[in-house]
């Protein structure tokens, strides 16, 4: 008993020192009450948990919508405004523009509700209650059931559960914990979200690739929407008949500013976290399956940056596919980094080490929970090769060569031509036309090279019997031959002579599909992408099915030796709370940030006629100016800040609020030294990164003169959180 008690003392020791210095966790909110009020408001916060999440009251939650179903925006008037990033509705903005009416280049600002653009499918949705309903999806299973039996009837529960619950709202039930736990989440779905405003790319997406991930960070990644509704104030298709949106909560907007220890909670809808893996498959991500997928984009990057240097048609073509490209290789590269520096590793292996010990110490918990980590750590490793192999294939091929996905776009004419389709001379004259888009940014000649590169590393990792012949041809063959075979490839029709192949697509389509048919291309896609879903993805699958399994009895366990432990689930796309403060960090030896960057800063990196780094004139001239109107801060510009929020992907376009819950912030990135978060967040390093919503105001109200649309917010302007003003030196040393 002693031994036990000893066990579990030093363990529960550890975890409650680290969670007292670090203030990691995507909480749900309706839980907030039961586990983080107290802690939040000892850091600053003002509000109760029912300000934030109330059932029966009006509270924050009311405020936050889940944007497409990808992003997280905010109403932030009476009137539906709703605020999001740049990025988030990129697409919108760019769907609407044309050579005349480039929106992306130039901006947009509807000046009055007539004005505004309409939108296909685009949805905001607001969470109006979760309940848990872990009981009910969790009827008849059982641990004898297998992966797949467990899985269909936990989804024949769910369909019941949804069908007996079904009201005005969407509703959907998630699991959390890997599946110990069940949420019903019941959403409004607007259906009518018109595009109000948007700056533009210069402003929008200043620093593009280069700043990605990095701070100092000078980006107005912002852009403005309405919500529509009917006249009963409910979601409708797109009308002429709605009226914009009344909501039961708007955020107030904050000009008062924000300084070092601040406290600041992100609300929002982030993506994909995997904060309990263990130890092993944490070095399998940083040894293995990383520094992988780096290598694959250092070739593609090589390649096209190459060419993008020194001609300009081809940098303007291939600048969003760069982008792409580099955003993912960048993140990883970050990932590693700070999982080594912050020795996620050790960490892991001593926090495992501690737990299997206070196991041991219990006959009770070491009879149920004993093999449950070895287990789950040989699931990880047994499953290593197969995740290698999909990795090669998605870097490798799919994502990696153009000409791949290209090809694949033809097995369903293909397949019409086989079956003598009624539909295939219109499918064939359809897909005709569509080359056009395809052809205007691609690059035979590039795309030859990437795959000259990614070809034999491809090879070099596809061992899963049966292979197709010509794959396990060509592993057999020399490098001369497999760049031989790439010439091949890529003296095919469709990709050789793009406009002798459009006009034999539309007039002579069976002709065309029978030279596709014997075409190197074609057959060395499909027989690659049938290998990945017939040998590499019915084998990962099956794994994922047993690791899930796995994980789930790790966290039970993790929850039954841990009682007194808070736990939090992976982020998984619902609606969370997570909190920290304003606050440098020291990013390397020698190296300190501060917490807040300027619009000196923007004209700093000012590059004329640079695609990334170019200004409009109109923000130059009110820099020299200094025509801020109210939105400065001692005579400058405030532009983004950082604070010590757990967040992820789905968290931009979050709302950043005060202490009081008013706006100050929209989350849109992360620091690239902080990027492990999603593995191992660590206080000292993790950094999100927010436009400062004075830039915000700034830019609408001075820049594209819709003072109108701020005239709708509710302004406030007194500090929620006063702290004693620090030296910069003494700011940083703490």
């Amino acid at each position: 008993m002693f031994v036990k008690r000893v066990g579990m003392l030093a363990l529960l020791s550890v975890l409650l020192i680290n969670n007292g210095m670090a203030k990691d966790g995507m909480w749900i909110p309706y839980l907030i009450s039961q586990l983080n009020e107290g802690e939040m408001q000892d850091m600053g916060m003002q509000l109760s948990a029912e300000d934030i999440y109330s059932v029966n009251h009006s509270s924050l939650k009311d405020a936050i919508v889940h944007f497409n179903g990808g992003c997280t925006a905010q109403l932030i008037s009476a009137k539906g405004l709703l605020l999001t990033n740049h990025h988030c509705g990129y697409s919108q903005i760019q769907s609407h523009s044309s050579v005349e009416k480039d929106y992306l280049k130039n901006g947009f600002w509807a000046m009055n509700g007539k004005e505004e653009l309409r939108n296909k499918k685009l949805t905001a949705a607001i969470v109006k209650y979760m309940k848990d309903v872990t009981n009910e999806v969790l009827e008849g299973v059982n641990s004898q059931m297998s992966p797949e039996e467990r899985a269909a009837s936990v989804a024949a529960n769910i369909k019941k559960l949804i069908a007996a619950n079904q009201d005005e709202y969407k509703l959907e039930v998630k699991p959390f914990f890997f599946g110990n736990q069940y949420i019903l989440i019941a959403k409004e779905v607007f259906r009518d979200v018109r595009l109000v405003g948007a700056p533009p790319s210069s402003i929008g997406k200043y620093g593009s690739d280069t700043d990605n991930w990095v701070w100092p960070r000078h980006t107005g990644d912002f852009s403005i929407f309405r919500v529509y509704a009917n006249a009963q104030n409910k979601p409708a298709d797109v009308s002429d008949d709605n009226v914009p949106y009344t909501p039961n909560q708007f955020l107030k907007v904050n000009i008062g500013g924000v300084q070092n220890g601040d406290f600041t909670m992100v609300y929002g809808f982030p993506g994909t976290t995997d904060e309990y893996l263990p130890s092993n498959e944490v070095q399998n991500i940083m040894e293995v399956y990383d520094p992988m997928r780096i290598a694959i984009r250092d070739e593609i990057i090589a390649v096209l940056d190459k060419k993008m240097r020194t001609d300009d048609a081809t940098r303007i073509k291939y600048a969003s596919k760069y982008a792409r490209v580099s955003n993912a290789w960048k993140k990883w590269s970050g990932e590693i980094v700070g999982l080594r520096a912050t020795r996620a590793l050790e960490k892991k292996q001593a926090f495992e080490a501690e737990f299997e010990k206070a196991i041991l110490a219990d006959p009770k918990l070491s009879a149920q929970y004993q093999s449950v980590l070895p287990n789950l750590k040989n699931m990880y490793e047994d499953r290593k090769e197969i995740l290698t192999e999909r990795h090669a294939f998605v870097e490798g091929l799919y994502f990696g060569v153009e000409m791949f996905r290209n090809m694949l776009s033809y097995r369903t004419l293909v397949e019409a031509y086989e079956s003598s389709d009624s539909t295939f001379e219109e499918m064939a004259a359809n897909k005709a036309k569509a080359l056009s888009g395809f052809y205007k940014n691609y690059d035979s000649e590039l795309d030859e090279k990437v795959m000259e590169k990614l070809l034999p590393i491809y090879l070099s990792y596809i061992n899963h019997q049966p292979l197709p012949d010509i794959i396990d041809k060509l592993k057999k063959g020399t490098s001369e031959e497999v760049s031989l075979y790439v010439k091949e490839v890529f003296s095919t029709m469709a990709l050789s002579n793009s406009e002798d192949w459009i006009n034999l697509l539309q007039n002579k389509p069976s002709k065309a599909i029978k030279i596709l048919k014997n075409s190197a291309a074609y057959n060395f896609s499909t027989a690659a992408f049938n290998h990945f879903v017939e040998v590499i993805n019915p084998e990962y699958r099956s794994y994922m099915g047993l690791i899930e399994n796995s994980q789930r009895e790790y966290l039970k366990a993790l929850q039954a030796v841990l009682p007194n432990k808070r736990f939090y689930p992976d982020a998984n796309s619902t609606l969370r709370v997570s909190y920290g403060k304003v606050d440098g960090y020291q990013a390397r030896d020698a190296v300190n940030y501060f917490s807040h960057t300027y619009l000196e800063g923007v004209v700093a990196k000012y590059k004329p006629a640079d695609y990334e780094f170019d200004l409009p004139q109109k923000l130059i001239d009110l820099y020299e100016t200094k025509d801020y109107g109210p939105y400065a801060e001692k005579g400058k510009m405030p532009v983004c800040f950082i604070a010590s929020n757990h967040t992820t992907g789905g968290n931009s376009g979050s709302p950043v609020l005060n202490a009081k819950g008013e706006l100050i912030g929209l989350n849109f990135d992360r620091t690239w030294e902080g990027t492990m978060s999603d593995y191992n967040f660590d206080e000292k390093r993790c950094r999100n990164i927010m436009v400062d919503l004075r830039y915000v105001l700034f830019i609408v109200d001075k820049f594209a003169g819709a003072g109108y649309l701020v005239n709708e917010m509710e302004l406030v302007s007194d500090r929620a959180t006063l702290v004693e003003e620090k030296a910069p030196a003494l700011e940083m040393a703490q």
